[in-house]
């Protein structure tokens, strides 16, 4: 390697460092989430039997939401917008974002993300949920967390370490929520499992080099962990590729590889290509783009994409 090439690496490393401690110190990421004492309030009326549908939702912060409501606003109709500020009467989420909870489940809607006024894929999720199957009643259990790594963070049992405070958190969050539904007489299943994450791990080339066993035994985890709940062919998985941006998540293509690797195990896994749906982090705020984090429409258009292929799983 060339003294300049040297130099070159050595800056874009820099700035990616810099980069993981500005983010760290903007989401101010809690250690855990209680697990001993989650409490969901009784807001839901009685489901008398029905069927319902169950989506999770994991990841960091492109998947706890920290794309701007503002920006939404500005850019869908505003009969458009009034839809989601009501929210969906078929599709309910009860959400850890970061710091910020509902503790109880709500219409799914705008503004239910980490960040103020942000939202997550949620949104675009429980849009075309709504568009396709008005008439069937979906709950999203969401728990992420911005800045969160899977390789020690989300660390799954299977992983043979010292399993994640964020995994403990993230299973005992939806465990109290798959309880307080099944309390409410709703007969549940769940379909999928949405996965937003590894831009902290693009971090390092070691913990990039080790995503694809610490994905591969979360998966088996979580099918594990919520099984009873299971639809009768399985929890499908679905991921997402994180953003080609060197110059924050430097061994992103590492990190995606490793996704693409994962996926092709089981027909059960899916992942989506970002990259080549053409979503975007260099619009928003205009003035000054956070680069990190997707445009709104591009988030919008993430969460879309999540149900879309969630959906291919239904009834199989």
């Amino acid at each position: 390697m060339t003294r300049r090439k040297k130099i070159t690496v050595l800056i874009i490393s820099a700035v990616a460092l810099l980069s993981a401690v500005i983010l760290s110190l903007f989401f101010l990421l809690p250690e855990r989430y209680p697990t001993d004492s989650i409490t969901i309030k009784d807001t839901l009326p009685d489901g008398g039997g029905k069927e319902a549908t169950v989506i999770i939702l994991g990841g960091q912060s492109n998947a706890s939401g920290a794309s701007l409501d503002e920006y939404l606003r500005k850019n869908v109709t505003p009969e458009k917008y009034g839809e989601y500020e009501r929210g969906f009467d078929n599709v309910y989420i009860n959400y850890v974002s970061g710091p910020k909870t509902s503790d109880e489940f709500v219409k799914c809607g705008v503004c239910q993300g980490e960040l103020d006024g942000g939202f997550g894929p949620e949104l675009g999720i429980a849009d075309k949920l709504n568009e396709l199957y008005p008439d069937r009643t979906f709950f999203i259990i969401k728990c992420a967390f911005g800045g969160s790594n899977l390789y020690d963070q989300w660390l799954s049992p299977r992983s043979f370490g010292k399993t994640g405070s964020l995994y403990k958190s993230f299973a005992s969050f939806v465990n109290a929520s798959l309880e307080y539904l099944e309390s409410k007489n709703y007969n549940l299943k769940i379909e999928a499992m949405c996965w937003m994450q590894g831009e902290s791990d693009a971090l390092s080339v070691d913990n990039a080099e080790d995503y694809a066993k610490h994905l591969k035994n979360l998966i088996k985890d979580v099918r594990e962990e919520f099984g009873d709940y299971a639809s009768d062919d399985g929890i499908a998985f679905v991921d997402a590729y994180i953003a080609a941006n060197p110059a924050y998540w430097v061994h992103y293509a590492l990190v995606n590889e490793a996704k693409r690797t994962v996926a092709e195990l089981s027909d059960m896994n899916t992942v989506i290509d970002t990259v080549a749906l053409g979503l975007s982090c260099s619009e928003e705020p205009p003035e000054n783009p956070d680069l990190a984090h997707y445009d709104s429409l591009s988030e919008l258009k993430l969460g879309a994409t999540f149900a879309e292929e969630a959906i291919k799983f239904f009834d199989r």
